[in-house]
């Protein structure tokens, strides 16, 4: 929301940000024009550059807060607080596809790492998101081990990088309007990676 007071403009920078991710997420950074940015946000180009300096600098500031409120909070929901880590990492899988109808604008982490361009800092955003999943898949797996509901000797570092790299090609195929079906198959198979223990294993 954003209103001019003489010749300033007013806004709010949660709601311009939640506004940039949604562009990125859906156009890309380079598929991005000023003035679908304007369009979006509301921000007029003094606006922008007097506070972001620059598209980088708007797009940089969208990455940190979708990392801050999207990809934290998802690895909170789905990774960190179920009482069922197993199930949990199913449903982080699942939840990334399962959005209901309409479609999704996928991950802008991902998006980036694949877009063909580069922005300064961008990568470092985009690892460290990555980062934070990793973690989340390694807490989860720990716990789960812990619980007996995968083996003792399951590794947890490997299995936990395995695991990032199969989302990271899930959402890439869910980008790709992958079938549901398939996107279901490959789920199964990275749970099987990391082999829960079916009733009545040791």
């Amino acid at each position: 929301m954003e209103v001019l007071v003489g010749r300033r403009q007013l806004w709010d920078r949660a709601e311009v940000l939640a506004s940039a991710m949604r562009l990125f997420r859906r156009q890309g950074y380079v598929g991005s024009s000023l003035r679908d940015i304007e369009a979006a946000t509301g921000l007029h180009p003094g606006s922008l550059y007097r506070n972001f300096e620059s598209k980088d600098g708007l797009f940089r500031a969208a990455l940190d807060a979708y990392n801050d409120q999207v990809v934290r909070g998802r690895v909170r929901e789905h990774l960190l607080e179920p009482a069922d880590p197993v199930a949990g990492i199913r449903s982080f899988f699942t939840s990334a596809f399962e959005t209901g109808p309409g479609p999704d604008p996928g991950c802008l982490l991902t998006n980036t790492a694949v877009e063909s361009f580069t922005v300064t800092q961008a990568a470092d955003a985009v690892r460290r998101g990555l980062e934070t999943i990793e973690s989340g898949l390694a807490d989860a797996l720990t716990r789960a081990r812990a619980l007996g509901l995968l083996s003792a000797d399951l590794d947890v570092e490997v299995s936990a990088a395995h695991l990032l790299a199969l989302y990271q090609g899930l959402l890439v195929l869910i980008r790709a309007g992958t079938p549901l079906t398939k996107l279901h198959t490959i789920t199964d198979g990275a749970m099987a990676s990391i082999g829960p223990k079916k009733e009545g294993q040791r």
